[in-house]
């Protein structure tokens, strides 16, 4: 990956590892259910399990995984809708060995800064 990518990678990390809490967690896949149009239920945990960060990345990947092998227009545009910069998106592919990690990524973003965009604006 070039130095900017990653540069911009490790400023999201560190801006939504500063405010990401449980709550983020659930709007966050609230947002990409929606965007997704897939049915919230397939977010469920066990009886009592918390929902973390990495579960959530885990979930939101095997989404984008499932629709880069089956359906792939679907997952296009979604990306339309949720608003993930398209030439951020083609240098981020052009240097990933990981695509669906590096989408997945790049969605999770997005979508928390959705959520913290809704909270800072709602007087929250």
């Amino acid at each position: 990956m070039s130095s900017k990518l990653n540069a911009f990678y490790f400023r999201s990390y560190l801006n939504f590892m500063a405010l990401i809490n449980q709550e983020d967690i659930q709007t966050g896949l609230a947002l990409i259910s929606k965007d997704f149009q897939v049915d919230s239920k397939n977010w469920e945990l066990e009886q009592g399990e918390e929902m973390t960060e990495d579960k959530a990345f885990n979930f939101l990947l095997k989404l984008v995984e499932h629709l880069m092998a089956h359906d792939f227009n679907r997952l296009l545009n979604s990306l339309y809708r949720i608003d993930v910069s398209e030439e951020k998106l083609k240098l981020a592919l052009a240097e990933s060995n990981h695509p669906a990690q590096t989408v997945a990524q790049m969605i999770w973003d997005r979508e928390l800064q959705k959520v913290e965009t809704r909270k800072k604006y709602s007087g929250r």
